[in-house]
């Protein structure tokens, strides 16, 4: 069904129109036009379905052309409706963004940083660096927001965090993004104590081949791929016996003799019962890297960064 929108002379111009539709409105036609089904789109909302109903209708009325064919069996949208998803995504995005921003310059203005960190970066120099901070930037104060490395970079783009903690990070891909070397740092290999390697004298990727690799989620971490593809150069594909989030997790499946676990070397500082840590012939980086976004810097960021880095 389509709503009829006769296209009058006096109709075609109404430079007060606009001004009527709110970013709310747009935001439940952005759901609807997801979903394209006004009981999923309404529960997303946390709304009943008569003020979404009602909410699309104004804003067909305003636009004067329909947005959605609705039917008995579906809900599409139009030709107009296509268009007019593309913009309000782009609108929406924008807005939120610029209103992140303001937040985050209203942090800066605070002396106030959130931090986005992966789980095992504050085991090892970065706690050092930031227990300094609150020293040598007078009125600092941070906080902590443990995120995958997917979740950072959105993180940073929607300004939700200053700065993201991370490891071996490859900046080019990502853009409007920089980076900071924080601290160097190698792979250990964990295994159950009593484990056959614990004897070798030198302990090699290839020996790792017949073993059950206790993994970080790939869907989480691109340091997880890295890990991989590492065991693919040194000839073999490894055997994924378990994915987890969390560097704890993986130690405490090693502890139960469920696999083996490729972890920083800061992992060894836990001492976790049932679990040896032992150096790996090749060398391959774990090092910490600060990311932020490539724009004009505050006084207080320049200086948590030149902190972060050792500088001050």
């Amino acid at each position: 069904m389509r709503y009829p929108f006769p296209c009058t002379q006096s109709a075609m111009i109404d430079p007060q129109a606009n001004s009527r539709i709110r970013i709310r409105m747009l935001r439940y036609f952005q759901v609807l036009a997801d979903e394209l089904h006004f009981g999923r789109a309404a529960a997303r909302l946390n709304i009943s379905q008569p003020p979404l109903s009602m909410q699309i209708k104004e804003l067909e009325e305003i636009l004067e052309v329909a947005l959605f064919e609705r039917t008995s069996r579906k809900v599409a949208l139009t030709r107009a409706g296509k268009v007019l998803k593309t913009e309000v995504d782009r609108i929406l995005s924008a807005t939120d963004q610029s209103l992140n921003y303001v937040r985050q310059i209203g942090r800066s203005e605070h002396q106030h940083i959130t931090i986005g960190i992966v789980g095992s970066a504050l085991w090892g120099t970065l706690l050092t660096r930031l227990k300094a901070c609150r020293e040598t930037i007078p009125g600092m104060e941070w906080s902590l927001l443990e995120l995958s490395q997917h979740q950072q970079i959105e993180a940073l783009r929607a300004r939700t965090i200053d700065v993201a903690i991370n490891r071996n990070v490859i900046p080019a891909p990502e853009a409007n993004i920089r980076c900071q070397l924080i601290s160097r740092e190698s792979m250990l290999v964990a295994v159950p104590e009593g484990d056959a390697l614990c004897h070798e004298p030198r302990i090699t990727l290839a020996m790792l081949a017949a073993r059950p690799f206790i993994s970080l989620s790939f869907s989480q971490s691109d340091f997880a791929q890295q890990l991989y593809d590492r065991c693919v150069e040194a000839g073999f594909y490894p055997l994924i016996a378990h994915q987890v989030f969390e560097p704890q997790t993986a130690l405490a499946l090693v502890s139960a003799g469920m696999g083996i676990s490729l972890l920083p070397e800061t992992s060894a500082l836990i001492h976790w019962p049932g679990v040896v840590f032992l150096p790996l012939a090749q060398i391959i980086p774990a090092d910490l890297y600060a990311l932020w976004m490539d724009e004009p810097l505050s006084a207080l960021m320049e200086n948590f960064l030149a902190a972060l880095h050792g500088s001050i």
